[in-house]
């Protein structure tokens, strides 16, 4: 009887969204009008507020219904924290990437951003590309992990085209470490940082030409997704 309870409530907790916990940053972009431009809403700006690299949330792939990012052509779209610099902590997204893309989807992780600043640093660079891959390390059919500034990533992993796929990046300042995960497989595990700063300062969702490609359901916090979490019964 306890083991059924037990089911019971698991099952239960398991079905609750993770929309409704308190979450220190999540975005699926259903709050904004179809065909809006990103930057101004939600914190989200362009790259060096650059008005070149904004870009539109659309209606023709979602994650969570109705709406996600447009991440092609040159967009370059940042979203900057404070206060990520201590324990672990969970970064991801959605990304939905067509296997008739060309160019290249990033997922981009920094720990010192600033519009024009001399000194950004970079700790993650996930890229995603299944022809016409121009940048170094960039690999056709993979989905890379390039790194940061001062560490090199070495992850790779064959990509997974025409459905929704997971990146989460645990964070852990404690050690100064990082790991990656995608679609719910290790794909690399390093140092943070060792010349810019032991905290999270920016997303960044950048193409780097890239046709059409989609991101949706953002997430920064110290827990992990409901969705992602595993439960043992008793």
């Amino acid at each position: 009887m306890k083991g059924l309870w037990a089911l019971a409530a698991v099952s239960l907790v398991a079905a609750i969204p993770a929309t409704v916990e308190a979450q220190f940053f999540s975005d699926n972009f259903d709050t904004y009008a179809n065909g809006s431009t990103i930057a101004g809403q939600g914190g989200w700006e362009t790259w060096d507020n650059n008005p070149a690299a904004n870009t539109t949330v659309v209606n023709t792939q979602a994650f969570s219904a109705p709406n996600s990012l447009n991440v092609s052509g040159g967009a370059d779209i940042v979203h900057r924290f404070t206060g990520v610099n201590s324990g672990i902590w969970y970064v991801r997204t959605r990304t939905f990437v067509p296997s008739t893309q060309t160019g290249e989807a990033w997922f981009i992780l920094l720990n010192q951003y600033a519009p024009l600043g001399p000194a950004n640093n970079w700790s993650v660079q996930v890229v995603q590309c299944v022809t016409n891959c121009t940048t170094a390390g960039a690999l056709p059919g993979q989905v890379v992990n390039l790194g940061g500034s001062d560490i090199p990533g070495t992850g790779t992993l064959p990509m997974i085209t025409n459905q929704w796929v997971d990146i989460q990046v645990e964070i852990n300042f404690s050690t100064g470490m990082y790991t990656v995960f995608y679609n719910g497989t290790l794909l690399d595990t390093k140092q943070w940082q060792t010349t810019g700063t032991n905290q999270l300062e920016a997303i960044d969702l950048f193409s780097n030409g890239s046709t059409v490609s989609f991101m949706d359901n953002v997430w920064v916090d110290v827990t992990v997704p409901v969705e992602l979490q595993t439960f043992q019964i008793e």
